[in-house]
């Protein structure tokens, strides 16, 4: 049988946005795909029968997105960019039969699209997105800067822009912005069940309070505030036309605590409940081939519906307004997004580490597969991680994984690659990953692990502010120690190592720590906090909460300094290969600028690919051409320093 190869990336299929269609046995979702021919994706909106049946396409513009059906389940309407025109289009589709239906042309990018009353339609996106835009040759564009941020990654230079809240009217085919503070940037906009008000979650001052998003109820004119201050809003839906559930956290540390569940009213009370319980909620698993969003919670008949990372997996659970917590399932693999009816019927999409992402149906707490767009997949041999369980130098305990190759035999030697994830507080666990099968098939050890930092743990496991490639650092080197004391296939005289965004940083600060390691590739990775801090666009607040501790570099210049890995360069040893995008505004390219140039005076073994055109999604959703060749650049380093006696 065949095992996973580079250029299988074009092979998967990706499925998310899922929506019941109300009064019938059948939902919606987008299947995304990859045209290798013209090096691009296509995604398009099927239909199938909950009893998995009548499974047919209905959308064919190969860039279609973001269905919502009406309330009488009549009529479906998506965004879509198939025209030439460059703008996205808003279009309607009857159920029962019939050509799709221009609505509206807009030249701005749109987001959670919802129903907002009888035959309206709310929406997020910038001031005149229906307004086509003149586009200056690049050689005359000037861009004029005079607030933060000014960059984003996956959209450039922003020039200032603040996204607001719009309402689209389906009858009478007009788009209303909303009332709301110019410096004000809307993060997002839901109405009333019987449509008559809505709320919005508002970032009042993203230059001055960044992570700071309020929940605003805006009634007749009159705009009341119901979060309390110090608490930011990441998310609401409506429980009733008087009552909210919100996903809220603590301002102050906001990237380390986990989120609480809280219940808003709009008599102005606010009420947690769940934030005594320390809940990692989200999906915080890594996967490199998903491709497709979807939901992560949602409210039916009076509960509160969410996904929660709990340590390796991915599971739903559901609490009522007394803050009763129930568990609805648990796979014991990643449930990515869901929808369930009113009759409680429940579809999702999920993936386990051998199996890519499709739609199941939940029956009687087990999962049915409804899909089998990725059945390509049994004709593979793919591996299944072996979990372990190391205690730290302190006590604590670390999840960890290895990945034998598909042949493995136990009288050979293989060299390991030490994969180290983002974030940091992201996770690896019951997720499917391409890049890792990728290795273990050409004879490679992968070993993974969730150190301090991580999701999916308590508040106080993922907080590392301060103290970065220091408790997470000792993690990862005591689980390589006792996977090398415990599994005596590892040839301990070939170890690698590559990580990403944190990963990259973790890697850049590995090899400025330990000579360990004869290989390593940094993707994406920083390298300096300095220079971070203002040529990113999450750098300003990021860097200040997790690394200078509420201050600014030029408060703590020795923290910035001390946790930078560029800092420790001389120290470095080990082969490099530094992987980045030239439009990554995460991360921005000048972090590897900074690392090669310095081993390069150094007199180091390095090198350095750029991709021109791609962000800090480079892996995940970057053009597909590249993506393959990011991969055979990680199999041609970790070959040319691992696997040299094999070439011989």
């Amino acid at each position: 049988m065949k095992t996973i190869k580079p250029w299988d990336i074009y092979k998967y299929v990706s499925v998310g946005e899922l929506h019941f269609i109300p009064l019938k046995e059948a939902f919606l979702f987008v299947r995304k795909d990859i045209d290798k021919k013209r090096n691009r994706y296509r995604s398009n909106i099927w239909i199938q029968g909950l009893n998995g049946r009548n499974l047919r396409q209905l959308t064919y513009g190969n860039n279609d997105f973001s269905p919502v059906i009406s309330p009488d389940g009549e009529r479906l309407f998506f965004l879509s960019r198939r025209e030439k025109s460059g703008g996205t289009f808003l279009y309607s589709l009857p159920f029962d039969g019939g050509e799709a239906e221009k609505m509206q042309e807009f030249f701005e990018p749109l987001s959670n699209l919802r129903w907002a009353g009888k035959d309206k339609i709310s929406f997020v996106s910038y001031t005149g997105c229906t307004q086509k835009k003149v586009k200056e040759d690049d050689e005359k564009k000037v861009y004029e800067i005079e607030s933060i941020p000014f960059l984003s990654n996956g959209k450039g230079f922003t020039e200032g822009k603040k996204r607001k809240a719009f309402v689209f009217d389906t009858k009478r085919r007009r788009v209303t912005q909303l009332a709301e503070e110019a410096s004000a940037d809307v993060v997002d906009v839901m109405f009333s069940p019987d449509g008559t008000s809505y709320v919005t979650i508002v970032k009042d001052n993203p230059e001055v309070d960044p992570v700071m998003s309020t929940l605003y109820h805006v009634s007749e004119g009159k705009r009341t505030r119901l979060s309390p201050e110090g608490i930011s809003i990441a998310a609401a839906r409506w429980k009733n036309n008087s009552e909210l559930f919100v996903i809220a956290i603590e301002a102050a540390r906001a990237f380390s605590n986990n989120p609480f569940i809280a219940l808003a009213t709009l008599d102005g009370q606010f009420i947690p409940l769940t934030k005594d319980y320390d809940i990692p909620i989200f999906n915080a698993l890594n996967s490199d081939v998903r491709g497709v969003g979807g939901r992560q919670f949602k409210v039916v008949k009076d509960s509160f519906y969410f996904l929660v990372t709990e340590r390796f997996k991915v599971l739903l659970k559901k609490i009522d307004s007394a803050g009763h917590i129930t568990d609805v399932l648990d796979i014991q693999g990643s449930i990515d997004t869901f929808d369930i009816s009113e009759k409680e019927d429940l579809i999702f999409t999920a993936s386990s580490p051998s199996k890519p992402l499709e739609i199941y149906k939940n029956s009687n707490g087990k999962a049915r597969k409804l899909t089998s767009f990725n059945r390509w997949i049994n004709g593979y041999i793919v591996s299944y991680p072996e979990m372990f369980r190391v205690t730290a130098s302190d006590g604590k305990e670390i999840d960890a994984w290895i990945l034998k190759p598909p042949d493995f035999r136990a009288d050979k030697k293989y060299p390991a690659i030490l994969e180290i994830h983002g974030g940091p507080k992201t996770a690896y666990g019951n997720a499917y990953l391409h890049e890792f099968q990728m290795l273990a098939a050409d004879g490679f050890a992968v070993i993974y692990c969730n150190p301090r930092g991580s999701h999916g743990y308590s508040s106080e496991f993922a907080d590392i502010r301060g103290h970065y490639g220091e408790r997470d650092f000792m993690d990862i080197m005591e689980v390589v120690e006792y996977a090398v004391n415990e599994f005596p296939f590892i040839d301990s005289e070939n170890l690698g190592v590559t990580g990403g965004s944190y990963g990259g940083f973790m890697t850049n600060w590995i090899v400025g720590h330990t000579d360990i390691f004869k290989a390593a590739i940094t993707q994406r990775s920083i390298s300096n906090f300095v220079s971070f801090y203002g040529t990113t666009d999450i750098g300003y607040f990021f860097a200040e909460d997790q690394i200078g501790l509420s201050k600014p570099f030029w408060e703590d210049l020795e923290a910035y300094i001390r946790q930078s890995p560029l800092t420790y360069v001389s120290n470095v040893e080990t082969p490099l290969l530094l992987i980045h995008s030239l439009e990554d505004y995460r991360c921005w390219v000048p972090e590897a600028m900074q690392f090669f140039t310095a081993l390069r005076r150094l007199g180091k073994t390095t090198k350095m690919m750029l991709f021109p055109r791609e962000n800090h999604e480079l892996s995940r959703s970057g053009s597909p051409v590249h993506r393959e060749k990011r991969l055979k650049a990680i199999l041609s380093w970790f070959r040319e320093y691992l696997k040299r006696g094999e070439n011989e």
